[in-house]
C-alpha cells in the first residue's frame, strides 16, 4: 500500500483568493500522486470551529476530487475541526464521509491496516490511553504534540514525552517540521501565518514501510520583507508558482508614500499589507505594570494604563477598535 500523508491544511476563506490557492494547492499535490493508494490528512483541515459554508464546500471538493482518482481518504479531527473543547467529537468534517471517506472522530485501530488514528483530544490522558492500547508493529497517525514541541501559536501545550511513543508516528497540529525518535511531525503544507516566514513546508510518502518527505514548493506561502530591499527581491517575491501573502516592514510613519506606492504596484502578489516597525526601542520602559503579576488578558482597563504609562502615538479609540478586532476574532474561533 502505498499512502500520501498531508499535514494541517487550515482551509480560510480570508483574505480574498486564499481558499482557492489552498484548494488547488493539495488538489495540484494528490494528481502529482496519482499511484498511490489512500490519503490522510492529519487534522486541522479548517481555521475556524465554526466554518463557512465555502470554507465546507472547497474541502468536498478536494476529498470528491481524491476519491474521484480511486483514493481511500482518511482525515484526522484536529482541535480547529471540533464544534467545542468536550472532547465529544463532533465535527462538520463529518458532512465529508462517504463510501470511501473516513472521519475519525474518537480512537481508532485500524487492524487491517496495522493502523492507529489518534484524533485531538483537549484531556491528555486520552491521548496517552491510546497511546498504550497501540499494539507494537502499528504506525500511529494524530494530532497532537509533545513536550518539546510548538503550537501554531508557539505554546508548548503538550506534556507527553517521547517515551510515551513506542511506535513510527506521523504528527499534525505542530506546524513546523520536525523528527525525533519514533515521531515525525510533518508540518503543514504550506505557511498559514506570517509568523511561518520562510518555513519549509513537506508531505510524507509511505510505502512498504519506508517513509519519504517531499518539500512543496507551490502554494500560498508568507513573506515579510523590509521596503527597502523589495525592488532586488521582486522576481523572487511574484513567482508565480505560489500564492504569496507579503507583509512589508516600513521603517516610520515618514516613509516617502509616492514612491512605496510606485513600488507596490510592480508587485504580482495575492494579498499585501503594510506594517510599520515599532517606533520605540523595545529596550525603554513602556509601563508601570508589574513583571511578576503578568498581564493575561487585554481589557480596556489595560488599555487606559498603557495609555497613561507609554508615549505611544496611538489613539484610544484606534486602541478600543483593535480590542473589538480581538474579541470578535476570538468568538470566532471558540
Amino acid at each position: 500500500m502505498k499512502t500520501l500523508v498531508i499535514g494541517d491544511l487550515h482551509f480560510d476563506n480570508k483574505p480574498h483568493g486564499l481558499l482557492h490557492a489552498q484548494q488547488e494547492s493539495i488538489k495540484f499535490l494528490i494528481a502529482e500522486h496519482s499511484d498511490v493508494d489512500d490519503v490522510i490528512f492529519l487534522g486541522d483541515l479548517m481555521m475556524h470551529r465554526k466554518p463557512y459554508p465555502r470554507v465546507l464546500l472547497a474541502l468536498k471538493e478536494v476529498i470528491d476530487f481524491a476519491v474521484a482518482q480511486g483514493k481511500r481518504v482518511t482525515i484526522i479531527r484536529g482541535n480547529h475541526d471540533s464544534e467545542n473543547k468536550s472532547d465529544d467529537g463532533v465535527t462538520a468534517l463529518s458532512l465529508l464521509e462517504g463510501k470511501s471517506v473516513d472521519v475519525v472522530t474518537h480512537t481508532w485501530y485500524d487492524y487491517k491496516t496495522k493502523r492507529a488514528f489518534i484524533p485531538h483530544y483537549e484531556d491528555e490522558s486520552k491521548i496517552k490511553e491510546a497511546l498504550v492500547n497501540t499494539p507494537k508493529g502499528y504506525t500511529v497517525f494524530g494530532h497532537f504534540g509533545y513536550c518539546g514541541s510548538l503550537n501554531s501559536a508557539g505554546d508548548a501545550d503538550f506534556s507527553l514525552s517521547l517515551d510515551d511513543f513506542n511506535n513510527p508516528t506521523f504528527l499534525g497540529h505542530i506546524h513546523r517540521f520536525g523528527s525525533s525518535g519514533f515521531v515525525t511531525l510533518l508540518g503543514t503544507p504550506y505557511s498559514t501565518n506570517f509568523t511561518e516566514h520562510l518555513k519549509e513546508n513537506y508531505y510524507a510518502i509511505l510505502e512498504d514501510g519506508e517513509v519519504t518527505l517531499k518539500s512543496v514548493d507551490w502554494g500560498p506561502r508568507h513573506i515579510v520583507i523590509n521596503c527597502d530591499t523589495i525592488e532586488e527581491n521582486l522576481e523572487w517575491i511574484n513567482d508565480d508558482s505560489y500564492f504569496t501573502l507579503l507583509r512589508i516592514m516600513v521603517n516610520t510613519i515618514h516613509e516617502d508614500q509616492s514612491s512605496l506606492s510606485d513600488l507596490t504596484d510592480k508587485l504580482k502578489v495575492g494579498y499585501t499589507e503594510i506594517k510599520y516597525k515599532p517606533l520605540l526601542d523595545d529596550k525603554l520602559p513602556m509601563s508601570s505594570l508589574d513583571p511578576d503579576n503578568p498581564v493575561m488578558e487585554i481589557s480596556e482597563h489595560l488599555i487606559e494604563e498603557y495609555i497613561n504609562a507609554s508615549p505611544t502615538m496611538l489613539g484610544k479609540d484606534k486602541l478600543y477598535e483593535g480590542l473589538q478586532f480581538i474579541y470578535e476574532n476570538q468568538q470566532g474561533r471558540d
